[in-house]
């Protein structure tokens, strides 16, 4: 049986660039908000809160980039498919 070798390119994701996806997020956000109150008040209670779609739709992709790079499981490229590949590449 043929070990496929680790491949030594494979780099975890970086937690300084979540932190930063974070930071922009949480900026972005309370700008949006805070001209939804804004208009809001201006509005006498009447405005549409379509900021919310924002901030639900990229929450999801924030929690994606949380998972994958406090959660990475294929460190050790111990991804099966991967191994799969790699094994008929040598054969």
């Amino acid at each position: 049986m043929i070990k496929p070798e680790i491949n030594p390119t494979y780099t975890p994701p970086s937690k300084g660039l979540f932190f930063i996806h974070f930071a922009l997020y949480l900026v972005v956000m309370a700008i949006l908000w805070t001209h939804y109150v804004a208009q809001n008040t201006t509005m006498h209670g009447g405005a549409y809160p379509w900021e919310a779609w924002f901030t639900g739709s990229w929450f999801i992709f924030l929690l994606g980039h949380f998972c994958n790079t406090f959660f990475d499981n294929n460190a050790n490229n111990s991804d099966k498919q991967y191994l799969k590949y790699l094994k008929e590449k040598v054969n």
